[in-house]
């Protein structure tokens, strides 16, 4: 049953909007803060120049350094740990399109471990020259479970080597390639593409994920077990389900009645993922469907190429011209005619006449529709639709269809209401009690082109 929604006091409602203006005024002194250093720390991992040089921040709080520069030491350092190779560095890693992916972070596991991509000045002897480039440094896990695939990493680091100074207030460029140009600031971010609506019970805090969201999410071997181990510990969910969830939540948090100064950290934490995945594109990668390793990319793309009003970003993302570049839209389809009675593996149920025009999910629909199956409980990774629900309502919410359009690929969205009103597929890794009760109050104005048309009455809020 719906509650009358009971708004914030005055004073909690200043206090919280005064601390918000407080901490935006700091991020953002961070970020654009220049000055002379020999050395930059971030998350526990330091890099060491031998002389002072120019230093600042990305709109992140990442580092950048004005090159020619030679790193002498990275700490902690790469060392070799009974016979495990640890804290690895890798600068411009490539972000491989296919099955595999090899690293120079870690030895350990099943990652495809190169020394020679392993630039630690520990490792090589000698210092680290750059010009320009991302040097990703990483602090490994030393007690990592011995099997499976859970991260082998604690924190992963950007220390970007530029040219030029960046602008103020300037994104991180993405680590995949060589140009280190900052191409979009956070002042071109767009906050009319986001609501103000009441909050609901089981809303998540938004301070400690603004904090998680700010650090790098890397997507270098995305698609393989091999990613789930490069996911540092610290800075992202592991696994693309999870992630999925994560970055749905977090969209949604945006659309929520919290001041823009408050929402500023979230905001620029998801564009930047945004921008790192456009990088990853655009270094041919992509993220094809498999299971529940891969979901949860595309939304950052899209968010970030609506905040940025960039239409080569929003391109990238278009599901009807690119569809097998995104999990989310390779699995999703409307049953047609021709999937009745069409030949899937053995055991799976076949389509009937009475399903057709329904909107569809296969684990692997584009590259194997064999494997497909009808049954609601049955089809394996079924359950990976309750990761959609987020990440959908999140872009429906979006005022106007604007989300919609640049997402282009109407079957994703109709499936996550399919997949939120037929209930749970067999697992429990469910919907969280936040996204049943947003979606709940709020699908109803998803689209619709007013910022805040006649939005329901919300439930009290209770904040996890």
């Amino acid at each position: 049953m719906i509650r009358a929604y009971r708004p914030f006091s005055t004073t909690v409602r200043a206090l919280s909007l005064l601390m918000a203006v407080l901490a935006m005024f700091f991020a953002s002194t961070a970020a654009v803060a220049q000055t002379m250093a020999s050395s930059v720390s971030q998350h526990g991992i330091t890099w060491y120049f031998d002389q002072e040089h120019q230093v600042g921040r990305y709109a992140n709080g990442d580092w950048w350094v004005l090159g020619p520069v030679n790193i002498t030491r990275i700490d902690p350092e790469s060392i070799d740990l009974n016979g495990r190779i640890i804290n690895g560095t890798q600068v411009n890693p490539i972000a491989d399109g296919g099955s595999r992916s090899e690293i120079g972070y870690d030895s350990n596991g099943q990652m495809d471990y190169v020394e020679e991509l392993n630039r630690a000045p520990s490792r090589t002897g000698q210092p680290l020259e750059l010009h320009t480039g991302s040097v990703v440094s990483t602090r490994s896990r030393i007690t990592p479970t011995p099997s499976g695939n859970e991260p082998r990493l604690e924190d992963t680091v950007i220390l970007t080597v530029v040219s030029e100074v960046p602008p103020d207030g300037a994104f991180r460029p993405h680590p995949y390639g060589t140009d280190k140009t900052s191409h979009w600031v956070e002042s071109q971010l767009d906050y009319s593409i986001l609501r103000s609506l009441p909050l609901v019970d089981g809303t998540p805090d938004i301070e400690s994920r603004s904090t998680q969201m700010l650090r790098f999410w890397n997507e270098q071997a995305a698609g393989t077990w091999t990613q789930r181990m490069i996911q540092a510990w610290n800075n992202q969910p592991e696994y693309g389900s999870r992630i999925a969830e994560r970055i749905g939540t977090n969209a949604l948090l945006l659309h929520l009645d919290y001041p823009d100064a408050q929402k500023r950290d979230l905001f620029v934490g998801l564009v930047q993922y945004g921008l790192d995945n456009y990088g990853r594109i655009q270094a041919g990668g992509r993220w094809w469907a498999d299971g529940g390793h891969n979901h949860g990319r595309k939304l950052p793309v899209v968010l970030a190429g609506l905040a940025l009003n960039d239409s080569g970003i929003l391109e990238s993302a278009d599901g009807t011209a690119y569809r097998n570049r995104f999990q989310e839209d390779c699995t999703t389809w409307y049953i047609t005619q021709d999937d009745v009675g069409r030949t899937l593996n053995s055991g799976h149920q076949q389509y009937t006449s009475d399903m057709v025009g329904l909107p569809e999910w296969g684990i692997r629909h584009c590259s194997d529709p064999a494997r497909d199956d009808a049954s609601w409980d049955g089809a394996r990774y079924r359950y990976v639709g309750s990761q959609y629900v987020p990440s959908a309502l999140a872009i429906q919410l979006i005022p106007g269809d604007i989300g919609v359009s640049a997402w282009n690929w109407q079957a994703f969205f109709d499936y996550a209401d399919r997949y939120r009103e037929t209930g749970s597929a067999g697992n429990s890794w469910g919907m969280s009690g936040f996204t049943r009760n947003i979606w709940d109050v709020y699908r109803e104005i998803a689209n619709s082109t007013e910022q805040n048309e006649n939005p329901p009455m919300a439930p009290t809020v209770v904040v996890e």
